[in-house]
């Protein structure tokens, strides 16, 4: 009798919990979010002419390894990027928590220095992704 009335307890309480819970935090969190956050897969880029500081970049890049949950999932990231001081093109490339950096043919004489990323996640704050990416230019 006492492991029946034990298993009966135990999924009864479960579900009930976790019906709870569920349910009250999807609504506020739907009424919020809605406009802001989208749980399907997507991506963005952003193609911006300049150079970047690798100083900053290298804060950057390890900010974003970190990245808060708020913050949304990044599953890839890649880039090609004109870094200050640097003749060749710095190719970028990350996968869930593996990075890899390279670099690529070195710019054309007179060939425009921009910068292209692209991130592949779900529920990415673009605003501030973009807003970080900007901040890593040169002055």
């Amino acid at each position: 009798h006492g492991a029946e009335h034990g298993a009966g307890h135990g999924a009864g309480h479960g579900a009930g919990h976790g019906a709870g819970h569920g349910a009250g935090h999807g609504h506020g969190h739907g009424q919020k979010g809605d406009n802001r956050h989208d749980t399907r897969v997507n991506s963005f880029s952003i193609v911006r002419e300049g150079e970047v500081v690798p100083r900053k970049l290298s804060m950057w890049m390890s900010m974003i390894g970190t990245l808060p949950p708020e913050r949304g999932t990044i599953f890839r990231i890649k880039a090609i990027l004109a870094v200050k001081g640097h003749p060749f093109k710095h190719v970028f490339h990350a996968v869930m928590d593996v990075s890899d950096e390279d670099d690529a043919g070195p710019w054309a004489e007179g060939e425009k220095r921009v910068c292209k990323i692209v991130f592949i996640g779900k529920s990415m704050d673009q605003k501030w992704l973009r807003e970080g990416f900007e901040g890593i230019f040169n002055e």
